[in-house]
């Protein structure tokens, strides 16, 4: 800004709506293995995450804007727990959006920024 070069160290996001039908994404994703669908695409009620090496780098949400807040928070908070928990179903957004509650203050949002760390393992 202003002429000078400054990192953003948030995680991107953007929402929008087409035909009365909303989408949100979180994220960024500039390629990924595999696409995992929490939900139904066809009744607008899903979130899909876009997974490489176990990490979900990016989620895409209809109809579950709450739960895509959940995943956006972890992600900011360097919290958001292995994709393979998540496929599996031993991690969901309630059980994530549990732990954020417990992680008063946060984390530092910007990795490898400063000596704050997360108490949520």
């Amino acid at each position: 800004m202003l002429g000078k070069m400054t990192p953003y160290g948030n995680v991107p996001f953007f929402w929008t709506n087409h035909y009365g039908k909303g989408m949100q994404y979180v994220g960024n994703a500039m390629s990924w293995d595999e696409i995992h669908v929490d939900g139904v695409p066809r009744s607008n009620k899903f979130i899909a995450y876009f997974i490489k090496d176990n990490k979900v780098l990016a989620a895409c949400a209809q109809g579950r804007g709450g739960d895509l807040l959940t995943v956006f928070e972890a992600m900011q908070q360097n919290v958001l727990p292995p994709a393979d928990q998540i496929k599996s179903g031993a991690e969901t957004t309630a059980s994530i959006k549990n732990k954020l509650k417990l992680n008063k203050g946060g984390a530092c949002r910007r990795e490898n920024c400063c000596q704050k760390k997360s108490i949520v393992q």
